[in-house]
């Protein structure tokens, strides 16, 4: 064995909720009970008995639907290539929240930072939910809430091997929380310099979102004033 690499490999977890209150016009076909009934009277209107319905005589009725769509979708993507996956194998064990990204770095751990930023993913997810509402009259509410936003980290050891015989290398990936071993695996500590920080990955700005949804960018605004005023 040449050497071993113990990194903190990312993905993002992304929560997103859309709720839509709106009436529409729809038009009901009853049956009747048979072809002696000519005219129906219903709610004090006089309705006219088509003999010729499909499904036999039947009359229409003109209403008005008060209607409610909620949408919730979570979902999880790969930290470098923005990809979606399953990685909510991950999720069920502890976790400890990280204070300040900016000096995250244990000792002797590789910390590989995300290649693709919170907006890329928030905006996969966005249009997921976020559906036209079809045959729609009034729109009386129209709401989208990001519910989380999220950077995970989980350990990965690297084993590197050589087999001195034959002149070869490898790498063998092992995952610390799983324990998945994985061959054809990597060293990344060459490739990955840089310093994380919340701006950084965290582009969430009133610019980012308007990108994702026109007018989000008010929002945005109101909710960094109130969290720069906690800081």
């Amino acid at each position: 064995m040449l050497s071993v690499e113990h990194r903190l490999e990312t993905f993002w977890l992304i929560s997103v909720t859309a709720r839509t209150v709106f009436d529409r016009t729809r038009s009901y076909t009853v049956n009747v009970s048979g072809p002696e009934v000519k005219r129906v009277t219903v709610l004090g209107q006089e309705a006219v008995v088509d003999p010729q319905a499909r499904g036999g005589p039947a009359f229409s009725l003109t209403g008005t639907e008060h209607c409610v769509e909620e949408h919730r979708v979570s979902r999880t993507f790969d930290g470098m290539s923005g990809e979606p996956g399953d990685f909510s194998r991950y999720l069920a064990f502890s976790k400890t929240e990280i204070a300040d990204l900016a000096t995250f770095q244990p000792e002797g751990t590789l910390v590989v930072p995300p290649q693709v930023r919170a907006t890329a993913v928030v905006r996969q997810v966005m249009a997921e939910v976020v559906k036209p509402v079809q045959h729609v009259q009034v729109i009386h509410e129209e709401r989208v809430d990001v519910e989380a936003i999220e950077l995970n980290f989980h350990p990965v050891y690297a084993f590197e091997y050589e087999w001195t015989a034959k002149g070869k290398r490898a790498v063998i990936e092992f995952d610390a929380l799983t324990g998945e071993i994985r061959a054809g695996g990597k060293k990344w500590a060459d490739q990955f310099k840089g310093m994380l920080s919340r701006e950084l990955l965290f582009d969430v700005t009133a610019e980012a979102v308007s990108l994702i949804m026109p007018g989000g960018g008010i929002a945005v605004r109101l909710v960094k004033a109130v969290v720069d005023r906690g800081k």
